[in-house]
């Protein structure tokens, strides 16, 4: 048919008329197009829970479109995620490469939203605020971080062992604690390392309502590694 064809107003009725009252689909078809629905639905959630606004890094949008693997890493984030449904405090730590951060990753798509901060980039962007031509006062940094649904700290390793920055560290999770919001905690330590860099009130708050997780297997940077 030729498109003059089809574009002539007299033949619009008769191919109406023509056309099938309805597609069949195979279930092979509509098992199809619901899988697509599927991956359209979570790459938008991925986007909106874990997007460039939050403070994710971009690799962790790629990350969490591959599922996870390996028996102690999928058991430990059953525990990590029973924590946050609980409103806990949750803190990986152990050596690095293992997955940390991206379970952390994982943990956030069960909420709303959520904010990513490595310890340093938090302290610095309050010690900003002190600046004279300052738009943003250090509440609203504590604020930032108090809002979303979940709350992750990484490289705490990194921070400087201060009274300024316990003090500081302990408000926003207190806060977050008042306002039964989790908390995750990411350290490259070890179990001894760990008590002495977090400080006796976060210890105290971690143990009453949360989960120290240690992240002892191989590398999970390989995907030929099984941790």
């Amino acid at each position: 048919m030729k498109i003059s064809e089809l574009l002539d107003i007299n033949r619009i009725d008769a191919l109406i008329e023509a056309a099938p009252e309805s597609v069949e689909m195979t279930v092979e078809e509509v098992a199809a197009k619901a899988e697509a629905a599927w991956v359209k639905a979570r790459d938008r959630r991925h986007l909106q829970v874990l997007g460039m606004a939050t403070g994710w890094p971009a690799k962790y949008l790629a990350a969490v479109k591959v599922a996870p693997y390996g028996a102690p890493w999928l058991a430990a984030l059953e525990v990590a995620a029973d924590r946050v449904r609980r409103k806990g405090i949750v803190v990986l730590y152990g050596k690095r490469g293992n997955g940390k951060t991206r379970m952390a990753a994982e943990l956030c798509l069960l909420g709303e939203s959520s904010c990513y901060r490595t310890a340093m980039r938090f302290f610095l962007e309050v010690r900003a605020t002190f600046r004279k031509d300052s738009v943003r006062s250090e509440m609203d940094i504590i604020e930032d971080l108090v809002r979303p649904s979940l709350l992750v700290l990484d490289e705490m390793q990194e921070r400087g062992d201060t009274p300024f920055e316990h003090r500081l560290l302990t408000h926003v999770i207190d806060a977050r604690y008042a306002a039964e919001r989790p908390t995750v905690l990411i350290a490259n330590l070890t179990k001894a390392e760990l008590t002495d860099s977090l400080g006796p009130s976060i210890v105290d708050r971690a143990r009453e309502n949360g989960k120290s997780i240690e992240f002892d297997w191989e590398s999970y940077r390989n995907p030929n590694t099984q941790p």
